[in-house]
């Protein structure tokens, strides 16, 4: 009977090909697009909790005009924590802030998220005061030079990158990164100064001054960093902080993967959906293909029914036929997976994390689907009258 399987699918080798690619599609989706959702998510979670700094502190409520500009918190408030205020005769209405007990750095950041320009996906942009912001946190310069403050024309459009982005990315002439090679961010040229370690917060680093100018957000940022004397401090900080500047949050970094998780959930839904998609393409797939088949070959399966088989065994064999079929169309849509990945990865600054319960829940719905969609073809073939069957023509 696998002879007979094997020469079904032989006979019609262009019907086959659809059929393998039908199932294949319904793979890549559910590997590529689940696996470029979770690595997203994941390699943003580990950068943006990257950091020494134990404490972000930021506006509670984030305004619509922040999806246009995101600097909407003045950037003194990294000194006025780590100092306090007092009013003054220019300002004698200032309201007096202490210092707050057991900081010991904190740094302005602008976060600005733009498309890629790559054309896919989105990415994150960071403007920093470069000496506040090593102290911070625990970046490393490991090849060219640190940030300027960005306030001398000559110095105003450069930026800093990570390993990851240094390495696998083109500047815009599409030639590999050097130092002094130039980037394109923000819809501005850059020179690139320098590389740091580790990855954290946005892989493109510029000076503050400079995004303050490009998106008219005067002195302000988008957050603070706080690092405090003592880890064991960070929520006593976190609670003067709240305490003392009503309207604002502080947030532990360590919570900060938490987060990105309980964003996920929307993410989920997508993800059902796409999966969903996933059955109807394989199932449509397989049930046109097997139903035409079933019409082309009646008056072979009259011969076989005149020869003895069994419904069982007519229903076996198409079902074994689309099972093979099916199995196919997995192996040449995890091949094609797997190949988008690097590719992708390659070309762009995605992250694909291709997961073995994922490749698990792929192969189910492609055989599954497969199977399904060749039922009602195999009991309708099952059903046949032979006398009719043979007289088919």
């Amino acid at each position: 009977m696998d002879n007979l399987i094997v020469e079904n699918i032989k006979q019609r080798p262009l019907r086959t090909a659809i059929s393998v690619v039908g199932v294949a599609l319904g793979v890549i989706l559910i590997v590529l697009m689940v696996g470029l959702a979770r690595g997203m998510v994941r390699d943003s979670a580990e950068r943006q909790g990257n950091v020494d700094a134990e404490i972000r502190f930021l506006p509670t409520e984030i305004s619509s005009a922040a999806a246009a500009n995101p600097l909407m918190m003045p950037a003194r408030f990294a000194e006025v924590i780590m100092n306090g205020v007092q009013p003054t005769a220019e300002d004698p209405d200032l309201q007096a802030k202490p210092p707050i007990a057991g900081v010991s750095a904190t740094t302005p950041v602008g976060e600005f998220i733009q498309n890629s320009e790559s054309g896919i996906g989105f990415e994150y942009v960071d403007g920093i005061d470069f000496p506040s912001f090593s102290k911070t946190t625990r970046i490393t310069m490991v090849a060219g030079r640190p940030l300027t403050d960005g306030k001398a024309p000559d110095s105003a459009y450069e930026v800093i990158v990570d390993r990851y982005y240094f390495d696998n990315n083109k500047d815009v002439n599409r030639q590999p990164l050097q130092l002094g090679s130039k980037i394109k961010t923000l819809g501005h040229e850059f020179s690139v100064v320098g590389v740091y370690e580790p990855s954290m917060l946005a892989r493109i680093k510029m000076p503050l001054h400079t995004m303050q100018q490009l998106l008219g957000g005067a002195e302000n940022c988008t957050f603070i960093m706080i690092r405090t004397t003592q880890p064991a401090l960070a929520k006593s900080v976190k609670e003067a902080l709240e305490s003392n500047y009503p309207g604002y949050h502080a947030y532990l970094t360590s919570e900060i993967p938490a987060l990105f998780s309980q964003g996920i959930r929307p993410l989920e839904i997508f993800l059902d959906v796409v999966i969903w998609l996933a059955v109807v393409i394989s199932t449509l797939v397989i049930l046109l293909a097997m139903y035409t088949t079933i019409i082309e070959r009646t008056r072979e399966i009259g011969i076989l029914k005149s020869l003895g088989a069994s419904k069982t065994f007519v229903v076996m064999t198409i079902e074994k036929e689309a099972a093979l079929i099916s199995a196919l169309g997995v192996l040449f849509g995890f091949v094609v997976s797997v190949v988008g990945k690097y590719a992708l990865e390659a070309s762009t600054r995605l992250k694909i994390d291709i997961e073995p319960r994922w490749v698990l829940i792929a192969t189910v719905v492609g055989i599954g689907c497969g199977l399904l969609g060749a039922l009602y073809p195999a009991l309708r073939a099952a059903n046949l009258d032979v006398v009719e069957a043979i007289s088919y023509e």
